[in-house]
């Protein structure tokens, strides 16, 4: 089990019937500027973790959040961790958290479902979405979030017609029955295959034209779903450690990577996407 679990997996976890021990670990300070945590909650003042760890037996599950998932969570983690309790911290923090909220009751999910994406379709749409928006935030360059977080939502919008790789064509298609913007459309069109050139378009059984990221939100939300992709197979510890393997998980994956040019261009945007320096 890996240290951490994104909000999608702990939303998926608790709607489960699952209840972990939910400790809300933010500093004192912070706690007061932020407001409320999640529902059931118990706050513990990280500076007296030696006091209250006492009462948590060992082999007790735990879930704990900080403001972003970072130095707190992760330290009160791993000591926990060296008493015996199954620990894992929510990525991103409450920030985090709350933003995936306000994803799942975005007027895009809605509209997902409207056409006939069914719940799990939702919920990989909302966990694309926050990805996307954690990539696209750290980016050095000017992102327009609100295509980012259009498209990600979107991406998979033609799988009520076709779940092979026309569904980003079948995708499009609908888009624009909705009328929905074009930058928006292309993201759903070129996620597929990720960002397709157009000589090898017919090789996928795509139209022939030309699938090649022209905006950078469009190479971010098809990058979002693999990592999403990754996420939901189990293949990596947490949300960094997908975005800092991706090559490797791809190169041990086959399957996940599709095929060689495929994993390529993947790896091309793990380049420009990451910062490793």
């Amino acid at each position: 089990m890996g240290k951490a679990v994104t909000p999608h997996e702990l939303k998926l976890k608790l709607v489960s019937g699952a209840q972990p021990l939910l400790l809300d670990v933010r500093r004192a300070e912070d706690r007061d500027k932020g407001g409320e945590g999640l529902p059931g909650a118990q706050w513990r003042d990280p500076a007296q973790l030696d006091t209250w760890a006492e009462g948590i037996p060992a082999g007790s599950e735990v879930t704990l959040f900080c403001v972003r998932g970072g130095g707190v969570s992760q330290s009160v983690q791993a000591a926990l961790e060296s008493r015996g309790v199954t620990a894992r911290y929510i990525e991103g923090g409450i920030a985090a958290w709350n933003e995936a909220e306000g994803l799942r009751v975005d007027p895009d999910v809605r509209l997902l479902a409207e056409q006939g994406v069914g719940e799990r379709g939702q919920y990989h749409a909302v966990q694309v979405a926050s990805i996307a928006l954690a990539v696209a935030g750290a980016q050095n360059a000017p992102v327009d979030l609100v295509l980012v977080r259009r498209g990600a939502l979107l991406h998979d919008l033609g799988k009520v017609r076709d779940t092979g790789n026309l569904h980003g064509v079948a995708g499009g298609e609908m888009g624009r029955e909705l009328g929905l913007p074009e930058p928006v459309i292309a993201c759903i069109e070129k996620h597929v295959r990720h960002g397709v050139p157009e000589a090898e378009a017919a090789g996928y059984g795509l139209p022939v034209r030309d699938y090649a990221f022209v905006r950078v939100e469009e190479r971010i939300v098809s990058y979002a779903d693999k990592l999403a992709d990754i996420m939901e197979a189990g293949l990596a510890e947490s949300l960094a450690d997908a975005r800092a393997r991706l090559p490797e998980i791809l190169a041990a994956n086959p399957a996940l990577a599709k095929d060689k040019a495929t994993e390529a261009r993947y790896v091309a945007s793990w380049g420009m996407l990451e910062d490793r320096g």
